[in-house]
Order: structure tokens, then C-alpha cells, then sequence
């Protein structure tokens, strides 16, 4: 599909039940997917810093924790994140920029740190994320850096506008409510149709005029991997406190290349 191609959504509100139920709304123009992009980066945009809290759920063949964290991140170049264990207790903290990035395990009294780099970030985090996959996954999802031209098709199905790229043979699909323009999820698929990674958006919610998910999962189906954050308490566009780590001289340091 070209950049002239549009396609006109043409849908009746569904009302069933209960009054509360919204269903879909009725939409009477064209929508490009360049307008769809400009959508979702202009409310990514708005997101200049942000304050969180919430609960963390890590699902791999190794581990299926859930903990409690708190989230200082700062547009953009840098995050800080502390993860608590039962009672309240912390059992580790990180403060991630574009250049570098520090971890540190409590419990183990042990430093980790080195470049920030997908393969430094893939063993830390036990998920493949770059740096910006990271702010932009905190702050609601946007596309991925190879999808700035108009989509290869668009199309509506069921309550969405579904966006695909197919770079390579490979398959990137991008699920939006109509309603917002705002992305609800991604998948990545391979040149043989099977799937690489997941992104889920949901329970959304205004602040600041930006609109942001209390909700985001991160699967990764071969290897068996899930992230997911469920926001409690979300700040957008606050004063954040300083990023510091209080580490002992004992604690043992580890530097990844």
C-alpha cells in the first residue's frame, strides 16, 4: 500500500446490556497511517517525565516473581527503578541512561554495570529491550524506528484498525483503537509467521493531558518470557528527585562490556 492509500471506517455504535457499555464509535472520515503515527508520538511527546509505582511480574523458565517498584524516569535519556521485596524491603535498584547503566542487587551486595547495549540489557533484564523500547514501553508504546513510512496495509478488524509492516519478510503488526489513534498492542513476527514478541497496552488513563496505560506486558513466546506492569500511583510531568543509589564500599562490582 502507498502513502496516497487511505481507507474510510465506516461502523454503528453497538449498544447491548447495560447503559455503561460504549461499544464502537462511529467514524466518518479518512484515516492514514501517518496520521495514526503522528498520534501516538505527539502523546508520547507529552510524557516529559514521569513518576510511578506499581507491581512488577517476571515469568521466565527460571523465575515467576512478582514485586512491588517504583519508577523515576526522565525524557530523554535516563530512569531510575527500585524493586521491593515482601514487607517493603528493597532488594534492588538500577539507574539506567542511553550511555550507561547501573544495577544493584541488594541482597546479593553486588554492583553490575556497563554499556547500555541490547545484549547487556537482554542478560540484565531477561527480555530484548533497547534503551528508548524501554521509555517508550513505560510511557504507552510507539512504533518501532523502521515503521515511519505509511503501513504496507491497514485494515479494520473487530474493534481495532490493524496496521502491518512487512520489512524483509518479517511482520510487524500494530493493533489501534479507533477511538483514541493510540496503539493497544504489538507483534513481531518472522519471515515464517511465527511470533517473536508481544506488547499489550491497556487500562488507559488520562494525566496531564497525556494518555498512558496502567497497564503493559512485554512477551517474548520462544523463549518463554513475560514482563508485566501494573501502575498503583502514576505522576506525569512532575519534579522527580534525584537519581541516587546508596552502595557500600563491601559490595562486590562486576563491569559487563
Amino acid at each position: 500500500m502507498n502513502s496516497s492509500l487511505r481507507f474510510l471506517i465506516i461502523s454503528a455504535v453497538v449498544v447491548a446490556g447495560c447503559a455503561s457499555h460504549s461499544g464502537i464509535r462511529l467514524v466518518d472520515r479518512e484515516v492514514s497511517s501517518t496520521e495514526i503515527q503522528n498520534v501516538v508520538r505527539e502523546n508520547q511527546s507529552r510524557i516529559r517525565s514521569m513518576i510511578a509505582e506499581g507491581k512488577l511480574t517476571v515469568e521466565t523458565p527460571e523465575i515467576a516473581q512478582t514485586a512491588s517498584f517504583s519508577l523515576n524516569l526522565q525524557k530523554p535519556d535516563s530512569l531510575m527503578l527500585r524493586i521491593d521485596g515482601p514487607f517493603g524491603i528493597e532488594v534492588g535498584a538500577a539507574i539506567v541512561t542511553r550511555e550507561e547503566f547501573l544495577f544493584y542487587n541488594i541482597l546479593q551486595n553486588r554492583v553490575i554495570s556497563g554499556s547500555t547495549n541490547p545484549a547487556n540489557l537482554s542478560k540484565i533484564l531477561r527480555v530484548n529491550l533497547t534503551f528508548e523500547d524501554m521509555l517508550t514501553l513505560f510511557c504507552g508504546g510507539s512504533f518501532f524506528a523502521g515503521d515511519v513510512e505509511a503501513a504496507d496495509s491497514i485494515a479494520r478488524q473487530d474493534d481495532f484498525l490493524v496496521m502491518k509492516y512487512r520489512p524483509g519478510g518479517a511482520q510487524r503488526t500494530y493493533w489501534v483503537d479507533p477511538q483514541s489513534l493510540l496503539i493497544q498492542k504489538v507483534q513481531l513476527l518472522d519471515a515464517e509467521g511465527k511470533l517473536l514478541l508481544e506488547q499489550k497496552f491497556s487500562n488507559h488513563r488520562v494525566v496531564e493531558g497525556a494518555t498512558v496505560p496502567l497497564n503493559v506486558q512485554v512477551t517474548q513466546p520462544r523463549e518463554r518470557r513475560r514482563v508485566s506492569i501494573a501502575y498503583t500511583d502514576l505522576q506525569v510531568n512532575v519534579k522527580a528527585p534525584q537519581f541516587t543509589i546508596i552502595i557500600p564500599s563491601s559490595a562486590e562490582r562486576v563491569r559487563m562490556q
